[in-house]
């Protein structure tokens, strides 16, 4: 076969390629690659396995898995690419909190693995961008890219990329609200459900560094759950926090102070906010803010609590945070001046609040760090101050009170 022969083959080839690396063709992009590895007379080896990739991709599982014997046997050499370094350098930038400049180091990579059919390592690399965009806020590509690699990772056999893809899964649970059934029980609340897949990730017992990172990053928020659930943490658990918050990873540093912040640590909430100038987490950063906001406004400060709330808010907008977002404008909802109006107390108030949503007392309480028991004291109070006698009448009259 002569160059020229060849030459519109490998044309068409690239087309093609470029076309199926999107949402989709990688059907069509198999059956170009595997006539490809037919006309030409050197690289038949990587052409293959580029097929057997965009075959796994396309949901043809067997084909693809003939496609990599076939590729395997040819017995040329596939040079892959030494990423090693900069495998690392993306793990530095995302121990640092930079996960923008973390993605853009591993989309090169990715680019740099299907050019050279090195597929093996693609599950892998995947695994990580999506981690890194959806801790930089890209919620559609860290979707797109976990995808990929748990479609991938069968026919390579890298079962800590599924791991690590599952993980970036969790986040966009946390991030959009999504229950999963056999995580949590109940979707009626959908805050406490992300803090509970958050903790859930911290829960991870993995047995190499790559996949202890998001289980070290997200232990602050195991121990805010408990903070919820008793209303204090023990002495061990408060020098836990104080030790992360010294952590050389500054995302695990941040989220550390700012449990503390919620704590009443009095430097909790301006450390955190101090790290998160220099990284790239606007979920985490809007939580700051948050927690920051629900904290002033519990100790009083309403003024201040609504600047803090309106970042949180904003933040969670724009990451189409919508649990989130809903539950910084409640917040900010209860910083209100005119609801001084109604006679009800800053507590009492927020108990109505939360209580006129048709949450039991139970969660209620949780919400609130209170015992269910003074959410009914609260509870009967506010009944007294607005003349109801029940629940529904409650939150018939309550947003009325709201926009008053």
């Amino acid at each position: 076969m002569t160059a020229l022969a060849e030459r519109p083959t490998a044309e068409i080839l690239e087309h093609l390629s470029t076309i199926a690396r999107g949402a989709t063709g990688h059907a069509a992009a198999a059956a170009a690659l595997e006539l490809a590895a037919q006309v030409v007379q050197d690289g038949r080896r990587r052409l293959l396995t580029l097929a057997a990739a965009d075959a796994q991709l396309a949901g043809e599982p067997h084909r693809a898995a003939d496609l990599l014997r076939r590729a395997a046997a040819i017995g040329e050499p596939l040079r892959a690419p030494l990423v090693e370094d900069e495998v690392s350098a993306a793990r530095r930038e995302m121990a640092r909190g930079r996960y923008r400049a973390a993605e853009r180091g591993l989309a090169v990579i990715v680019s740099r693995l299907w050019e050279t059919g090195a597929i093996r390592r693609l599950p892998s690399v995947l695994s990580m961008r999506s981690w890194a965009l959806a801790r930089a806020g890209d919620l559609a590509g860290a979707d797109a890219d976990a995808e990929q690699a748990l479609v991938l990772a069968p026919l390579t056999g890298d079962d800590q990329a599924v791991a690590r893809a599952r993980h970036t899964r969790m986040l966009l649970n946390v991030l959009r609200g999504s229950a999963v059934a056999d995580l949590v029980p109940s979707p009626s609340d959908p805050v406490g459900i992300g803090l509970e897949l958050l903790a859930g990730l911290a829960r991870q017992r993995p047995d190499d560094r790559e996949k202890a990172v998001p289980a070290a990053e997200f232990l602050p928020d195991l121990l805010e759950c408990r903070l919820i659930r008793n209303r204090a943490l023990s002495p061990g658990d408060l020098n836990t926090l104080h030790g992360m918050s010294r952590s050389a990873a500054a995302p695990i540093a941040a989220n550390a102070w700012r449990v503390l912040g919620l704590t009443g640590a009095a430097d909790g909430f301006t450390q955190a906010t101090r790290l998160h100038t220099a990284m790239d987490l606007p979920f985490d950063n809007a939580r700051v803010h948050l927690s920051y906001g629900e904290r002033l406004r519990r100790d009083g400060d309403r003024r201040a609590a609504r600047n803090q709330l309106r970042i949180a808010r904003d933040a969670f907008r724009d990451l189409d945070a919508t649990p989130w977002l809903q539950r910084a404008e409640r917040e900010l909802n209860g910083t209100a001046e005119t609801l001084s109006r109604s006679g009800l107390t800053p507590a009492e108030y927020e108990v109505a609040r939360v209580v006129a949503t048709g949450i039991s007392t139970r969660e209620a309480a949780t919400q609130l760090f209170l015992s269910p028991k003074t959410v009914e004291f609260h509870l009967s109070k506010v009944f007294r101050k607005l003349g109801v006698t029940n629940r529904a009448q409650l939150a018939r009259i309550f947003p009325a009170t709201v926009a008053a």
